[in-house]
């Protein structure tokens, strides 16, 4: 069985579901409100360990510090607000060096680095460092560093990948993959939400790889995409550990991140069945219509 490691920082998504049951007489625009439910989950690497756990036959091993507290707020099964609870998390040395000593006995090392203190940029670094050629490794952040250099694989929302390489403007998707790759030399995978997503392969030919999701037949309906960038990285994660090419497994990673946002947050993990039927389908229906794996490739079309 492979092994893998997570470091990053993990949360505690709390969902709390009120039902208004009348109005404040002395100001009627005001509901009088009653706690219906709570739920509370592992949320950031904690919930892409959830998902790696189902997906993958893996041996997953995390590693976290103190963890700060997402409390969801849902009004009349609306998402009203969010109170965020322990922000910033203390930088723990003792448990980078656990880390640390712990790589050398894992297949796979996995950094979630969304900036709330759990690694600093040294730590990335040197972790980076200690791996070898039988590690393969990821990091899923939302900013670009110089130490982010060296690592197989990188993660970030276009957004802030956009911020991070200081290019704005419309339809310069691929520009910015390409400069992220550029400045850490890594493979890329610039996810946009419900428009899927654009990966920078450098060892590809074909290097440039983007989903439109048209593939979604609509049988289920969005819901919200609290969770879906953590799903999409145990998708494609997972499908390489099962043994998938790197194009099917950006493809499989895309219809774990479409199932989680026809789902309410991070309650639930991704069912490891549907994700593999949903994918069947797109495969068997892409080869009968003569496509290749339903992906628009663009060759070598970077400024």
């Amino acid at each position: 069985m492979a092994r893998i490691l997570v470091l990053g920082d993990h949360l505690l998504d709390h969902y709390k579901f009120y039902k208004s049951i009348r109005n404040d007489p002395a100001t009627p625009d005001v509901p009088v409100v009653k706690l219906a439910n709570e739920v509370k989950v592992d949320g950031g690497a904690g919930n892409l360990v959830r998902n790696l756990r189902v997906l993958a036959n893996v041996d997953v091993i995390h590693f976290h510090g103190s963890v700060p507290i997402k409390i969801r707020n849902y009004m009349n099964d609306k998402y009203t607000f969010r109170e965020d609870i322990n922000d910033e998390i203390l930088h723990s040395g003792p448990l980078i060096d656990e880390f640390v000593d712990e790589i050398k006995d894992n297949d796979y090392v996995v950094i979630s680095d969304y900036h709330k203190g759990t690694i600093k940029y040294s730590d990335i670094k040197r972790i980076l460092a200690k791996c070898n050629e039988t590690n393969i490794t990821f990091v899923d952040t939302n900013h670009v560093q110089p130490e982010h250099e060296g690592v197989d694989w990188l993660k970030i929302n276009y957004e802030t990948a956009r911020e991070s390489v200081n290019i704005f403007g419309k339809n310069r998707e691929l520009e910015v993959a390409k400069k992220v790759s550029d400045q850490t030399g890594t493979n890329v995978i610039v996810t946009k939400g419900a428009d899927g997503f654009i990966a920078y392969l450098i060892k590809s030919k074909e290097n440039i790889y983007y989903t439109k999701d048209e593939y979604k037949n609509g049988t289920k309906h969005f819901v919200d995409s609290i969770g879906a960038g953590d799903s999409f990285f145990a998708g494609f994660i997972s499908a390489l550990i099962n043994k998938k090419e790197v194009i099917p497994s950006l493809i499989y990673a895309d219809v774990v991140a479409h199932l989680s946002t026809t789902q309410l947050g991070t309650i639930k993990v991704i069912d490891k069945s549907e994700a593999d039927t949903e994918y069947k389908h797109i495969e068997t229906t892409t080869k009968e219509n003569g496509n290749d794996i339903y992906v628009n490739r663009i060759v070598n079309n970077v400024p």
